[in-house]
């Protein structure tokens, strides 16, 4: 059965959509089946891998409000990149469509479980916000990226993310589910700034254990790629961007395996 993982921080800009973009991308380059799902009303990581918003009929939408089965909201892009569930504008309705519904936010939850095991890893990539979209992606998750980049308020925003999580481990422990930080991933980091390197060395204060080892840079073949709708790990492969997001890949398999084996 497959593994979920929910890319989240309240802050925009930090780097969600292209971690959700390129480590997809990342994972399947190490032959791993992929799914994204994007669940930002901005609809982001749809357009940055080629999709054309206001042709989705299926998305994101559908699914949380059960207009649609999961299955048949998934696209399948070209060269085997990954799969996608896309997202719409149509999101931005979501809590006034779902206002009465009961346990609305488990809908995520419960469609995820029909296709779970078809994927080894699902990645939800999640809005700038705290609100009901961002509790589905929760739920549904087994574990949480949080993107940070290196400035003062993305930083100030970590604590207020890492509250939201263990608010809904409480929660998920009631239900006899799980939901653990898989890594606090610093983004943007600019290597001619000390200050950025002062922000990187908090981070690993306040999560010694839990901050990747990995850093992504700042990088042109980043910001790119979605110009192209591909990631980084298409468009320009030997890049610096690229091999980070590998190496990041392969530190979140290799750091499942070995959680596999102890259990």
């Amino acid at each position: 059965m497959g593994k979920i993982i929910a890319i989240a921080n309240q802050k925009g800009g930090v780097g969600k959509t292209t971690t959700a973009i390129n480590l997809g991308a990342a994972l399947v380059n190490h032959g791993k089946k992929v799914l994204l799902v994007d669940l930002d009303e901005q609809a982001n990581a749809s357009i940055g891998l080629g999709l054309i918003r206001d042709d989705l009929n299926q998305t994101t939408f559908e699914v949380l409000t059960k207009k649609s089965p999961v299955e048949t909201a998934i696209y399948s892009l070209f060269d085997n990149e990954l799969d996608i569930i896309p997202a719409s504008n149509k999101l931005a309705m979501i809590e006034d469509e779902l206002y009465n519904v009961e346990n609305k936010e488990l809908l995520l939850y419960e469609k995820l479980q029909y296709i779970k095991d078809k994927y080894d890893y699902i990645l939800l990539d999640c809005p700038p916000s705290l609100g009901l979209v961002v509790d589905n992606a929760l739920f549904a998750s087994d574990s949480v990226i949080i993107p940070v980049e290196c400035e003062f308020f993305a930083y100030d925003a970590l604590t207020q993310m890492v509250n939201k999580i263990n608010q809904l481990q409480q929660k998920k422990k009631k239900k006899g589910m799980h939901l653990f930080i898989e890594g606090v991933l610093v983004t943007q980091l600019d290597n001619r700034s000390v200050y950025s390197y002062n922000i990187v060395d908090q981070i690993k204060q306040m999560f010694p254990t839990k901050t990747f080892l990995t850093m992504i840079y700042r990088s042109s073949h980043i910001q790119a790629a979605p110009m192209q709708g591909k990631s980084v790990i298409k468009t320009a492969y030997n890049s610096r961007g690229s091999k980070e997001y590998r190496a990041l890949a392969k530190e979140i398999i290799e750091n499942n395996e070995v959680k596999t084996d102890a259990i």
